[in-house]
């Protein structure tokens, strides 16, 4: 039963053309090492350079939103850089584009705003991506962002595609959020 049922994951792993996943805590040390493997699976495929820093990038940015807003968190010191978060990862290939997503629980309470500020994204083109960035870099950060309020736009403006994204409600506190960027 537990071979079967590792080989079952591993199957649909390699239908999705999954070239790399993990589910887990995430930390900044782990994403320096996750990282590596990442480029390195790219470079295995003979991807080429610019599409191997935009890949990269993507998965950077999505982790480190993992990290600091998953609401699944375990610090083993007081210092927020000791601090993991629980998430899960992938990167894969559909068609002819990879893809980066991402998953996590947030609160109830920051659902609406996150998904405020992504159909806000999602509905601007390639020029207005450009100027809301811009705009966003000589604006002082959000109360309770941890990185200057960017990073979905960071996001956005590597995508080949609008991003996707999904909310499921797992209970009175919380909802399991979901990020697909194409590149």
């Amino acid at each position: 039963m537990l071979a079967q049922d590792i080989l079952t994951f591993r199957n649909e792993l390699q239908k999705r053309n999954t070239l790399f996943a993990y589910s887990g805590y995430l930390s900044e040390a782990l994403l320096f090492s996750l990282g590596g493997t990442v480029k390195q699976q790219l470079e295995i495929k003979n991807t080429e350079s610019k599409t191997v820093r935009r890949v990269f990038s993507v998965f950077v940015e999505q982790v480190q939103n993992v990290i600091r807003y998953s609401d699944e968190k375990e610090w083993h010191t007081d210092d927020k850089r000791d601090r993991q978060s629980a998430g899960v990862i992938a990167v894969g290939i559909e068609d002819t584009r990879f893809f980066v997503i991402c998953g996590n629980t947030v609160k109830q309470s920051e659902a609406p705003k996150l998904e405020a500020r992504l159909n806000e994204i999602v509905s601007m083109d390639e020029p207005e991506l450009r100027q809301h960035y811009k705009q966003k870099l000589r604006e002082e950060p959000e109360e309770q962002s941890e990185g200057g309020t960017i990073g979905l736009l960071e996001i956005a403006r590597r995508a080949s595609a609008p991003l996707q994204f999904e909310f499921m409600t797992l209970d009175e506190e919380r909802q399991f959020f979901v990020l697909k960027a194409y590149i």
